[in-house]
């Protein structure tokens, strides 16, 4: 049976990220008026279950069309669109530090795509998104269940139509995901990855707790 593109990011984000801290994220508005480029190795912006870089962009506000104004396409009648959140930073080479900082506009596919890595876009629309703690081709479902919460606990769970949906189960010990059959009406989903939030120092973290994905198995 094929894996869909939304199982296959989670299992890229579990074998990549299993026992490692991830610091907690969060989305900031800014006015950023200097030259970005292409993050090198970010993500596309597939549906996950209404979770994508789009909609993040939406939710705080920002809607218009691709920022980029210096180099435009011959021919390409789709520039106007505003078709992704697209990652971007300040370093030439496309490269954002692990779990680092790194900004999140609108742009059309073109501009988008790994063609126009390295190309230094200009952009007279300098209100974006500044998204700290992000992880190199992470979908946006799990960057928002990073975000520091009330909960203890925050699942990524693929749905049987093969999207994803993002529920934070409230605090129940080691065993979360036994809370979700008293919850309108939900069960254990067949796949998931399970993240739960620390503090140590003053800091928020992040550990995958548990997953349960195709071709995965995560070690007790």
């Amino acid at each position: 049976m094929p894996i869909s593109k939304e199982a296959q990011l989670l299992i890229d984000f579990v074998q990549k990220h299993e026992g490692v801290k991830l610091l907690s994220t969060r989305a900031e508005v800014v006015e950023f008026a200097g030259v970005l480029y292409n993050v090198d190795g970010s993500s596309d912006d597939p549906e996950i279950d209404g979770y994508n870089w789009r909609s993040l962009l939406r939710e705080r506000g920002i809607d218009r069309d691709c920022y980029v104004t210096n180099i435009q396409p011959l021919g390409e009648t789709s520039h106007a669109n505003f078709s992704v959140g697209g990652h971007m930073t300040v370093n030439r080479d496309g490269s954002v530090p692990f779990g680092g900082e790194c900004f999140l506009m609108p742009l059309c596919s073109w501009h988008n795509s790994k063609a126009r890595d390295h190309m230094a876009f200009e952009h007279t629309e300098t209100r974006m998104l500044k998204l700290f703690g992000y992880l190199e081709k992470e979908p946006r479902a799990t960057f928002s269940a990073r975000m520091a919460s009330d909960e203890e606990f925050a699942l990524v769970a693929l749905a049987d139509n093969g999207g994803a949906g993002l529920i934070s189960p409230p605090r129940l010990g080691n065993q979360p995901l036994k809370l979700l059959d008293g919850i309108a009406g939900q069960k254990e989903p067949e796949f998931f990855v399970l993240l739960r939030q620390n503090q140590e120092d003053g800091q928020t973290f992040y550990r995958i707790e548990d997953a349960k994905l195709p071709n995965v198995d995560i070690a007790e």
